[in-house]
């Protein structure tokens, strides 16, 4: 299935069983239904690029080249409040039930309180521009231009840790702290997966022949990586092989690949091409996407 109805190219996204939500350069989030593919609703308020976005139940957080975030409620479709501080553009964004997290080509990382805006801290250490972060259990993992990710504690606002291996670009960084897991995505058009205890690389994925933009897992099994070289690709998270390669041939995308998630059942991404993909593997007869 496909989802079209962005004027310019589809950059961040995030679903559940109910819903797509969508951000794109045309300055709009879109709220698709994720069993049909409707169009349920726009959101604009943004002045520019919608890069990244977060929800959990009827709260929505969205960056943008704007440079603000705004703060959004599903329930009505209004803003409930506008972030400024970074100076330029807001490149991630996540929250949790008492504060908002925020990374920016300014090469900082905002601490908000969820409950009013406040600009609470600030993170200075990174030496290029912050393009993702993850922000669970009290952690932020940030990853930046200058090849590096950093782990920071969100109470003392100190560097826990710091990752260090790519040769180029850190992209895209997924966290997931029950398994201690880091997985990272460059300009070096590789994935490698981190052990945060030790704080050293476990794994290098090859395959990719451009930027790798994004990644998720679940953290158990599979690694979902998306790249520049227009291709989503899935990962053994144990073995380092590729199960599939999703492109234009089956469905896939035309042109680079910017954001994705992933569940039991379904990979959806979204791309330079202003369309979403949604790739569902339930009726598959490969069963190895539920390994």
């Amino acid at each position: 299935m496909e989802l079209v109805g962005h004027d310019d190219a589809v950059y961040c996204l995030q679903f559940d069983n109910d819903k797509i939500v969508s951000g794109s350069r045309d300055e709009t989030i879109r709220i698709w239904d994720t069993k049909t593919g409707a169009l349920r609703r726009i959101l604009a308020g943004h002045t520019s690029s919608v890069f990244c976005l977060q929800f959990s139940y009827n709260t929505l957080i969205s960056g943008s080249s704007d440079a603000t975030l705004i703060q959004w409620d599903l329930a009505t479709s209004r803003v409930v409040r506008t972030l400024h501080g970074h100076t330029d553009n807001v490149l991630s964004v996540g929250f949790d039930e008492r504060h908002i997290v925020s990374c920016s080509k300014d090469r900082t990382v905002r601490i908000w309180k969820r409950r009013n805006g406040e600009s609470v801290g600030t993170l200075k250490g990174h030496r290029g521009a912050v393009n993702s972060l993850q922000f669970k259990r009290g952690i932020v993992v940030s990853a930046a231009g200058d090849r590096t990710i950093k782990l920071w504690s969100i109470e003392t606002g100190q560097q826990v840790r710091t990752l260090q291996g790519h040769t180029g670009a850190v992209a895209s960084v997924h966290y997931d702290p029950s398994t201690h897991l880091v997985v990272s995505g460059a300009s070096d058009n590789t994935v490698k997966v981190w052990d945060t205890r030790i704080g050293e690389c476990t794994g290098n994925l090859v395959g990719h022949s451009s930027v790798v933009r994004v990644v998720q897992s679940d953290g158990v099994y599979r690694i979902v990586s998306g790249s520049y070289d227009r291709t989503v690709r899935v990962w053994d998270l144990r073995t380092g092989k590729c199960w599939c390669e999703l492109d234009a041939r089956n469905g896939g995308h035309k042109e680079k690949v910017f954001a994705l998630g992933l569940d039991e059942a379904r990979v959806v991404s979204c791309s330079e091409d202003k369309r979403i993909v949604v790739h569902d593997f339930s009726a598959a007869a490969d069963e190895r996407f539920f390994v």
